[in-house]
């Protein structure tokens, strides 16, 4: 004969199995959905190698977003910020070509539409890197001629300039091979990414800073942020190094 529960016995029991047993009503969940952050999150395939190392180049122009902001900072550069608003214009630019090309992005990533960003014309990684290369390249290029030569002066800015092209090939590659892209698509943001790097240095070198640097530092705001223009500084390294050795 089994045995006889008391009624509190089988209220409690019932009190802490409920959860368990009483559904929900058809498509209403009890519990919330949790959803990966999609810009950090980044899938390779198990036990592939290659794929593990393209997944960390995939996440250089995190990287590089974190170094900008840690160097705005400790710098509070008109140049750098200006750089790093130049990232944010090319995120609204991004965002409405996707709306305009509504491409989708490869088979592979459409089953799991609900972890990524649903279109993919053009590629964000690639218009990212693309710009901040592009910017850097020119700066460097603009910095480091020789007075009157187009040559730029020393090989150490011009293997940097040649790294930083190898460098952004590789994150749109990723791209590709990790199956978050097409090939048109990364190609399309490398392109959308290298001309707003040169339209955006331009703009910000021979027409911002030249018409409002100047009224910009004299604001009382950017005098209690410390706010400075290095942009008619030559040799900024050495400048700094030189400048900051004579105060200590």
């Amino acid at each position: 004969m089994p045995p006889i529960l008391s009624d509190n016995v089988t209220a409690t029991t019932k009190f802490h199995i409920q959860h368990l047993v009483k559904f929900p009503p058809m498509g209403v969940l009890s519990d919330p959905i949790y959803r990966p952050l999609s810009l950090t999150f980044i899938e390779y395939r198990e036990g592939d190698r290659v794929g593990f190392i393209l997944a960390w180049f995939s996440m250089i122009p995190f990287i590089y977003i974190v170094s900008l902001a840690t160097l705005i900072l400790f710098r509070r550069d008109l140049q750098t910020i200006m750089y790093s608003g130049g990232f944010c214009v090319s995120e609204v630019i991004n965002h409405y070509l996707k709306i305009i090309f509504k491409q989708p992005r490869p088979e592979r990533t459409r089953d799991r539409m609900g972890l990524y960003e649903v279109h993919g014309m053009p590629s964000d990684h690639a218009q990212t890197i693309f710009y901040f290369m592009t910017y850097l390249a020119i700066f460097i290029i603009m910095k480091s001629q020789m007075p009157g030569s187009p040559r730029v002066r020393s090989f150490r800015n011009r293997l940097l300039i040649v790294g930083q092209l190898i460098l952004a090939t590789i994150v749109a590659y990723s791209r590709v091979y990790l199956h978050y892209h097409t090939i048109p698509q990364v190609v399309a943001g490398g392109i959308v990414g290298t001309c707003h790097g040169i339209v955006w240095y331009y703009f910000v070198n021979f027409f911002f800073l030249q018409k409002y640097s100047a009224q910009i530092l004299e604001l009382s705001l950017a005098r209690r942020l410390f706010l400075r223009d290095y942009g008619p500084v030559p040799r900024l390294l050495k400048f700094q190094y030189e400048s900051e050795t004579a105060e200590a």
